[in-house]
């Protein structure tokens, strides 16, 4: 349980610096407004797919194997 905690919190850090770099990267980037937005869409969508295979699903398991019906 504990190693799955400390997976979430890693998985977490690593989204978000990934957020931070490619907007910082997108912004450095000489292009058009609409490019750019794209460009945003895709990398939040990178994140929440982050957040959903190596935070949600590993805590939903957790959560799951601890139900005693």
């Amino acid at each position: 349980m504990a190693g799955t905690l400390i997976n979430i919190v890693i998985a977490l850090i690593v989204a978000g610096f990934v957020l931070w770099a490619m907007r910082q990267v997108i912004g450095l980037i000489p292009m058009d407004a609409w490019i750019k937005q794209v460009a945003e869409v895709l990398i939040l969508i990178a994140v929440v797919a982050i957040a959903l295979f190596y935070v949600l699903v590993p805590l939903l398991h957790m959560l799951a194997g601890q139900l005693h019906l």
